[in-house]
């Protein structure tokens, strides 16, 4: 009996402590109002180059999702700030997003519902 209260509280203290970074998702509106009130955040662009040069935020790191090499080229930002996600329609960013979460990002806000077209409208430079 007393071995199982303490595994039991063993295992409370474990859940507790494993504190996994989940992704928020956001929808453009949350998305730019969060950007503007959050101190060191991370832009990422997880568009192609090329579809980056030919529109881009100013102030955001363009990591291709379909590069070969994203996973590590994700290491070059700073875990510890937040992180938010977005490509040109939603479904390369949501993956991004899972692979940040694996990567032990902690703060990540993933773009829903719209893309890179939704941010410029809503005049984010």
């Amino acid at each position: 009996m007393k071995n199982s209260f303490y595994l039991i509280l063993f295992f409370l203290i474990g859940s507790f402590g494993s504190s996994k970074a989940q992704t928020t998702n956001l929808t453009p509106q949350e998305f730019i109002a969060k950007v503007k009130t959050t101190k060191d955040a991370q832009l990422l662009d997880v568009r192609t180059p090329q579809e980056w040069e030919a529109g881009k935020i100013a102030s955001s790191n363009c990591i291709n999702y379909n590069d070969a090499a994203f996973k590590q080229q994700i290491e070059k930002l700073d875990k510890n700030k937040p992180v938010f996600v977005y490509c040109a329609a939603g479904g390369r960013s949501s993956k991004a997003a899972s692979i940040l979460q694996q990567a032990g990002f902690k703060y990540i806000y993933n773009l829903t519902g719209g893309g890179y077209k939704d941010l410029t409208n809503a005049g984010v430079k």
